[in-house]
């Protein structure tokens, strides 16, 4: 009972992360409306250095430190998924591990967005280098997100029993999920448009998809894990051996 409660710990985890990031990164950091991939070297040195320092500074540091939440959220997904995969658990390995990258991902990022605010004295081409670069490094990572879903989509459509952990329509919608993110690769090649990291495709698109599937998948995961809590508080504890014979 004390180990399904640690898991639903790790849970948790992955909602406390969703809620820093809503509220640091795109609500503090007002990434939820970014500079434009296409505002130019004197309008994106303006939005870090006198617009929006004070909130990249603030808002960036909360994300970094939801990043480090996500790991045991990646690792308790990974949990999950290895008790219907069994032995060898490949496909639920790796989704643990994509997602302690995609944390990885963020952090390096985040950071590299508080840099860009930092010193405002940086020359524009500075800022608009790391802007950028932050950017690319964060969308482009949207690989391992789709390798993250479809594999725990894999583990997840060969639940076989009466009643999954994840309903097959939902394991489908995630593997469905997994093939739109390619859309964030939009951003290597437009500054503007609804492909370019401030746009529908290559930003708004991928995050959303990316936030149902981490939180809803967490609902399932800690669905099951009450189901789990209910079924071992049903089984009889053992009778006591006797303490001698006649």
């Amino acid at each position: 009972m004390s180990n399904i409660k640690s898991q639903k710990i790790g849970i948790w985890c992955t909602w406390i992360f969703s809620a820093l990031t809503a509220v640091g990164w795109l609500g503090i950091a007002h990434f939820y409306q970014p500079a434009p991939a296409d505002l130019g070297l004197a309008g994106t040195h303006e939005w870090y250095s006198q617009i929006n320092t004070t909130g990249t500074l603030i808002g960036c540091t909360l994300f970094y430190i939801a990043a480090g939440i996500l790991v045991p959220g990646s690792i308790q997904f990974g949990i999950m998924l290895s008790k219907m995969e069994g032995r060898f658990p490949l496909w639920s390995l790796t989704t643990a591990v994509c997602g302690i990258f995609i944390s990885l991902i963020i952090f390096f990022n985040a950071c590299t967005w508080i840099v860009a605010a930092y010193r405002p004295e940086f020359g524009a081409d500075v800022i608009q280098a790391l802007n950028d670069w932050a950017w690319m490094g964060f969308l482009l990572g949207w690989f391992y997100l789709a390798v993250e879903m479809a594999a725990s989509a894999i583990v997840e459509l060969s639940d076989s029993r009466d009643v999954p952990m994840v309903p097959r329509p939902v394991a489908w919608a995630t593997l469905a999920g997994a093939i739109t993110l390619m859309t964030a690769a939009g951003p290597a090649f437009f500054k503007s448009g609804p492909f370019a990291y401030h746009g529908l495709l290559g930003f708004y698109l991928p995050v959303l998809v990316w936030g149902v599937y981490l939180n809803g998948t967490a609902y399932l995961m800690y669905r099951e894990l009450r189901r789990e809590e209910q079924a071992a508080g049903r089984v009889p504890r053992a009778a006591p051996a006797a303490a001698g014979h006649a």
